[in-house]
């Protein structure tokens, strides 16, 4: 049976979180197939060890047990995967205790949040299990075999990496985005076709090329960060409830001098938007308000109401023209009607100066600091 946990309040992300200090990592030489105790190859076949996995549920489904059940298999002991579940009602977690009953769990009354659940999840697993790196991985994405070696062998070839980012793609095969450039005003002010003319490298989010690279931001979907470097760097900023979070993270990380990177040799199937489409309007709300808090806790005052004008303007431009288009069409066209109302709930939002509780279903209440 899993061993679920009432929630702790939590500290800010700054707050030292766990009493466990990582072992300190060494320097080391890598060379690819090399069997030297120096060394990592990709082809390891004991990487799963190293890590600690951390998984997030809200209403997986079948698709949490895929989930931890390629974590098994990518050998990752059961007793180093930790499921935070954020008050799911589909019976997710339950299902998961009979198939797989030697995961440990976090049980959350209500939705504690993305950044939050993860936050719960590294404290008290890296308290109970010591580990070099830590693994997020969504509950709708699977690990691909030799994933966590690819992961584990930029670590090892760059000791100065504090965040990796995998390799995503689509159920079909078809590559997703898997990285991006901080957020920026002119990311928010320019076409992103012109931006990517002028500087296509800079503002590309996928590639199938297979070396390493270093960019800016990586996606949460599939993310590893290393264990050594949390004391300094801190958890996830609980400010984010749903999105970038990962991003403010990887901005910190650069910001401290650490190095972030994008490592195709970690695949990772990832259904793409789960949550998101299911909860259309209250998912972009949450969108918009994390790109907003971004802007004002990264960006400086100016930079936050350009964007927060801005963000109002193309939301109206948005929703009249999605309303005109299902008159248009006679509301005959049942994606343009989705469309349209997504866009018509953000502006009320955006109008009704951004009430707090808009958003996804079954918030906690706010955090309350500990003593």
């Amino acid at each position: 049976m899993i061993r679920f946990r009432e929630a702790l309040h939590l500290h800010r992300p700054e707050s030292p979180f766990f009493a466990f200090q990582p072992e300190r990592q060494r320097a080391v030489r890598v060379s690819p197939g090399s069997s030297t105790s120096d060394s990592f190859s990709l082809n390891s076949p004991n990487a799963g060890q190293r890590f600690l996995a951390v998984i997030v549920n809200y209403n997986g489904g079948d698709l949490l047990a895929g989930c931890v059940r390629s974590c098994l298999d990518e050998g990752i002991p059961q007793t180093h995967i930790v499921v935070v579940d954020n008050g799911s009602s589909d019976g997710s977690m339950e299902e998961l205790a009979r198939q797989l009953s030697g995961v440990r769990g976090i049980a959350n009354p209500c939705n504690a949040g993305f950044a939050r659940a993860v936050n719960q999840g590294i404290r008290q697993g890296l308290k109970q299990t010591p580990a070099e790196f830590v693994l997020l991985l969504n509950n709708d994405a699977r690990l691909e075999p030799g994933a966590l070696a690819g992961f584990a062998f930029g670590f090892y070839r760059w000791p100065n990496l504090a965040i990796a980012g995998g390799q995503l793609h689509y159920p079909g095969g078809r590559l997703q985005s898997a990285f991006a450039p901080l957020p920026s005003l002119a990311e928010e002010l320019v076409p992103l076709p012109l931006l990517r003319l002028f500087a296509p490298s800079r503002f590309q989010r996928k590639t199938s090329a297979s070396e390493p690279i270093a960019v800016e931001s990586v996606f949460g979907a599939c993310l590893s960060v290393r264990a050594a470097v949390l004391p300094r760097l801190g958890l996830l900023d609980e400010d984010f409830f749903f999105y970038f979070e990962e991003v403010e993270w990887c901005q910190r990380a650069r910001s401290m001098g650490f190095e972030v990177r994008y490592l195709p040799h970690a695949h990772a199937e990832h259904g793409g938007a789960v949550t998101a489409n299911r909860f259309r309007g209250p998912a972009r709300v949450e969108y918009q308000r994390s790109k907003l808090t971004f802007f004002r806790k990264t960006r400086g005052r100016a930079s936050y109401w350009i964007v927060s004008a801005y963000t109002v303007l193309r939301t109206l431009i948005n929703a009249l023209a999605g309303g005109a288009a299902c008159v248009f069409t006679l509301f005959l066209n049942r994606k343009l009607r989705l469309k349209a109302a997504t866009y018509w709930y953000l502006l009320f939002w955006n109008l009704l100066l951004r009430p707090a509780h808009w958003g996804l279903p079954g918030k906690c209440p706010p955090a309350v600091p500990g003593p």
